[in-house]
């Protein structure tokens, strides 16, 4: 089984998962007849995880300023790995006096918010979807710019 297309619906998942993979099993009907299933990563699919790993090296989500979170968020939005609600969660300013030169951590900030905000019951169900996704793509960059360092 070859497969050739990204999955266009959640291509963060395609991009990290873009290994080579091999399933030797053995046939229930003939014992001694083995039967392989390989994958074969597209060059879009390819292309999405080089996009991501550049993205992971160009943001600390730990150590970030709020000029930077706004790009961040337009780079991945722009690359396919969120969608607008999660633009707008990742990119929007910390305060309504931010000093956008000044560096904060982004993911910490938005568990802390979301868990704040949630235990007042401030999120609707899909703010809170936002969020959550949010955070996820944010915990995958960190851990796949961790992976690299």
């Amino acid at each position: 089984m070859n497969v050739s297309t990204v999955n266009s619906l959640n291509p963060i998942y395609a991009a990290q998962g873009s290994r080579e993979y091999s399933n030797v099993q053995q046939t229930q009907s003939q014992p001694n007849k083995l039967t392989t299933d390989s994958v074969t990563i597209s060059e879009q699919g390819k292309n999405a995880q080089s996009n991501w790993q550049n993205i992971a090296a160009n943001y600390n989500v730990n150590n970030i300023t709020g000029a930077d979170a706004r790009q961040l968020s337009k780079d991945l939005f722009e690359g396919g790995f969120i969608g607008r609600g999660e633009m707008m969660a990742i990119g929007a300013p910390m305060s309504m006096n931010e000093n956008p030169y000044q560096t904060y951590d982004l993911l910490g900030d938005m568990r802390y918010t979301f868990d704040l905000t949630s235990s007042m019951g401030g999120h609707n169900k899909a703010s809170s979807e936002f969020y959550l996704k949010s955070i996820d793509v944010l915990t995958r960059l960190k851990q796949t710019r961790d992976d690299a360092a």
